[in-house]
């Protein structure tokens, strides 16, 4: 992995200083166009979730394993490779050519990903629990290991030979999580979120709770505000800018069960089992989310990635899903969420990128380097719609 320059940055503050000066958009949403189907791809266990890398699509295919899927023409994928290892993987996440998968009974597993046909493992850690979402931020894995394990901290910057350096038993379940900068977020199911200092891996400090009325599955962040897919409970909007004292800000009732968030810029895209699918919910007033748009999977709706104007969704029995969201055009440049384009997502993007934040990942490749920062340039000029 690459990491950023304090030069790269220092010219990049500069550039998009003078755009600042020159112009801002306001970010906003408006009722999207019927969402359509562009293509699937039935894999043949149970698709849980998604992660996509350029234009190839990683499915966590629960017993069957990882499933590696060209995207690149979305109206016929094409399978390139799978990994089925024991335990069933129920998360993936990939930095470059390497796949970190949460495998359920068998902890994480670290796979080399290079030649898509033939993935090998590298090396893996028996975590203490289940586990059921991962994050890689620099040479840190952040596994959410069930009921037993809690937060799980492993150093990977060997991948051969992964250690355990700290972890944080919530207690309660834990299944999705995100890291930002040196704040962990973990989903802990009928506990809500629990917001850890992560700065020592050694040692994680509780920060804050928050008990949302449904069973928190997974968190995202952008700026200080979190998104919480709270299954029978939607879509919970929470203020974290302090994490002792944590404030709801708003909540969107879904028809389904709220599984996976992913948000990009002030579009939140939710996966919804049973009766929706897919949602689309404009999220540029925290206060007041409304719904873009939404379509309606044939399966469960498990996992959502967003990459551009398309929606990757994880449909357990009926496999990947791939949806054009182009009639609702996410404001890629607004990093913190706030609904306008300014100094604050040039400082927002800048910390992403020197953290190795996915989030600064701005041309989907796995690397951080000076094409991020030109799509970002490129994204910031165009304003938003």
């Amino acid at each position: 992995m690459k990491y950023p320059t304090r030069t790269l940055g220092t010219v990049l503050m500069g550039l998009l200083t003078l755009s600042v000066l020159a112009s801002q958009s306001q970010a906003g949403g408006a009722p999207c166009n019927p969402l359509a189907l562009l293509g699937s791809y039935d894999t043949p266990g149970w698709a849980q979730d998604v992660t996509v890398v350029g234009t190839t699509a990683y499915v966590a295919d629960q017993g069957s394993g990882l499933q590696i899927i060209d995207v690149s023409n979305p109206a016929a994928p094409v399978l390139l490779g799978s990994y089925d290892p024991p335990g069933g993987v129920r998360d993936a996440v990939v930095v470059g050519t390497t796949a970190y998968l949460a495998v359920g009974s068998s902890g994480l597993q670290i796979i080399d990903v290079s030649n898509s046909a033939a993935p090998t493992l590298i090396g893996m850690y028996n975590t203490p629990g289940t586990a059921l979402g991962v994050v890689v931020v620099g040479t840190m894995a952040y596994v959410a290991d069930d009921w037993q394990g809690g937060l799980q901290i492993i150093d990977v910057s060997n991948p051969i030979s992964p250690i355990g350096i700290g972890s944080h038993i919530t207690l309660n379940y834990s299944d999705g999580l995100t890291v930002v900068g040196t704040t962990a977020y973990v989903a802990s199911g009928p506990a809500g979120i629990r917001i850890i200092d992560v700065s020592n891996p050694a040692a994680p400090v509780l920060l804050g709770t928050h008990d949302t009325p449904g069973w928190a599955l997974d968190v995202t962040v952008v700026g200080t505000t979190a998104y919480v897919a709270d299954n029978w409970q939607g879509l919970q909007i929470i203020d974290v800018s302090n994490p002792a004292a944590i404030v709801l800000l708003s909540s969107y009732d879904t028809p389904g069960l709220a599984n996976d968030v992913a948000v990009v810029g002030t579009t939140a895209f939710l996966a919804d089992e049973t009766f929706s699918g897919l949602l689309v919910i404009d999220v540029s007033n925290p206060a007041a989310p409304a719904l873009l748009g939404s379509y309606d999977t044939p399966g469960g709706a498990f996992g959502v990635a967003a990459v551009g104007t398309t929606a990757y969704v994880a449909d357990g029995d009926f496999g990947l899903q791939i949806i054009d969201v182009s009639n609702c055009p996410p404001c890629l440049a607004d990093i913190n969420g706030d609904g306008s384009l300014n100094f604050f997502d040039v400082s927002a993007f800048l910390s992403a990128f020197a953290a190795a934040d996915p989030v600064a990942d701005f041309n989907n490749d796995g690397f951080f380097n000076f094409f991020d920062v030109s799509a970002f340039l490129a994204a910031f000029s165009a304003g938003c719609p």
